[in-house]
């Protein structure tokens, strides 16, 4: 599980941190440059989270994994190119079930072990500090990164493709309203707001501060009251607030069960 915990840590980095918009867009163009980037990225980031273990081995296992990942992703992008507004989102949530699919499907192959040289640095940690570290949640701790990550800044690439969906065969009202070139910085100005409500209302979940929740909503509302008399960006707000919230709170039943 330690493994595997791991593992998938380093891909949601990789995805949705690591990954500019400047790759995804070269990605999308199938440029060689973009997927050369992407597949080292993860690769280095996967070897880096599994130090500890035997590097000829992890050195094998990430080789592997990279090189499907870039595959699936090649084969998402023909994918989607067809009609990127409507099989977006699907291919998305698609994408990374296959991802994570094959991470588990994979490390059964391996025989992974801890290097003496990791167990030895833990031991004389432990001896040092007093604290057991053998015995420290890092499963929890690790899964609830994960979690983290992929509501947070997962959530965000899932919000755009969910309203590139939901406004398919009306892009226009979308470009106009919200993705104008006077409107670029509040689009991302939107961006870091939703990241940072979606991390307040996962932790004020997973801590049993559901009530304050509405506290953030009204905020954000407040913040935003002069434009919804627009029609057009009052559904869309209301939209991308709910789904956030929602995306949210899905994560916080996640970690409260594994809690």
């Amino acid at each position: 599980m330690f493994f595997l915990g791991l593992t998938v840590l380093s891909h949601v980095l990789t995805d949705f941190v690591f990954q500019s918009d400047s790759i995804v867009e070269n990605k999308n163009e199938l440029r060689l440059k973009g997927l050369f980037h992407h597949w080292l990225t993860t690769f280095i980031v996967m070897i880096i989270f599994l130090i500890p273990y035997e590097l000829s081995v992890i050195v094998q296992f990430t080789l592997i994994v990279s090189i499907i990942h870039i595959l699936v992703d090649i084969l998402k992008t023909i994918f989607v190119r067809g009609n990127p507004e409507k099989r977006g989102l699907f291919a998305l949530i698609i994408d990374q079930l296959i991802h994570l699919a094959t991470i588990i499907l994979i490390i059964p192959l391996f025989n992974f072990n801890l290097t003496d040289g990791f167990l030895n640095i833990i031991r004389k940690l432990s001896d040092y500090s007093g604290i057991n570290l053998g015995r420290l949640p890092i499963e929890r701790v690790i899964i609830t990164l994960i979690v983290y990550l992929y509501i947070v800044f997962g959530g965000a690439v899932f919000m755009r493709k969910l309203f590139d969906y939901i406004y398919r065969n009306n892009t226009e009202t979308v470009k106009r309203t919200f993705y104008a070139a006077t409107n670029i910085e509040n689009v991302k100005t939107g961006k870091v707001i939703g990241i940072l409500e979606r991390t307040i209302v996962l932790t004020l979940f997973v801590t049993n501060n559901i009530a304050s929740i509405a506290f953030v909503i009204a905020a954000k509302s407040l913040a935003r009251f002069k434009n919804l008399s627009d029609k057009d960006f009052a559904e869309y707000y209301l939209i991308g607030t709910l789904a956030s919230v929602l995306l949210a709170m899905l994560g916080g039943l996640i970690l409260t069960n594994f809690w």
